[in-house]
């Protein structure tokens, strides 16, 4: 075995000392970089969803109606007595043309979500032979109407948003004698009406 020269001896410490300071280097680097690390965290806390609530109702009580026509011969408008769901017009009579009832209601939605009025179906009288548009009922002689004005002129129609939270919609059932003259024989039409659907917008 050969023995190492000085210079040799000398070249292998110097590679030692380089080898050691490479390694010093890289320990300090991850120093570094472990110093400069972060950890971020987030935590939810209880998330709860809001019990909402439904409630589109007739702003309930009884109504009496608005008489019109060219006089009060013959004609008498029984008053409508409003449940949350249901309205129910008493006895009412209409004899000669123009005779008309009007009864100004109101649909209130007191829950939390909003509500679209989706469908409008009319529901004709038993025995009667009627054609319907919508908010339009015409069965003989008389006219059956939802309007959103007491003049009987603006029918309702479907879309309409009730906002929540005591929104209100005023709506008015018109029932008038729309013949062109007088019937000679009594004609009874009962049960007839409307059914609203109304849901969540």
């Amino acid at each position: 075995m050969k023995k190492r020269t000085k210079s040799q001896k000398k070249n292998q410490k110097q590679l030692l000392t380089i080898v050691g300071a490479v390694v010093l280097l890289i320990v300090g680097i991850s120093v570094v970089y472990a110093a400069l690390s972060t950890t971020l965290n987030i935590t939810v806390g209880s998330v709860t969803q809001s019990q909402m609530s439904w409630n589109v109702a007739f702003q309930t009580g009884t109504v009496n109606a608005t008489a019109g026509g060219t006089s009060a011969t013959g004609r008498s408008c029984g008053a409508a007595t409003v449940t949350a769901d249901t309205v129910s017009v008493a006895s009412t009579t209409l004899s000669k043309p123009d005779d008309s009832c009007t009864y100004a209601l109101n649909i209130k939605n007191t829950g939390s979500i909003d509500a679209t009025l989706a469908t409008i179906t009319p529901v004709a009288p038993g025995s009667t032979s009627c054609t319907n548009s919508g908010a339009s009922m015409v069965c003989g002689n008389i006219t059956y109407k939802l309007t959103t004005d007491s003049a009987g002129s603006t029918l309702l129609t479907t879309g309409g948003t009730l906002a929540k939270t005591n929104g209100t919609l005023p709506v008015y059932l018109v029932i008038k004698y729309t013949g062109s003259t007088p019937s000679s024989t009594a004609v009874e039409q009962s049960s007839g009406g409307f059914t609203l659907v109304y849901n969540q917008k």
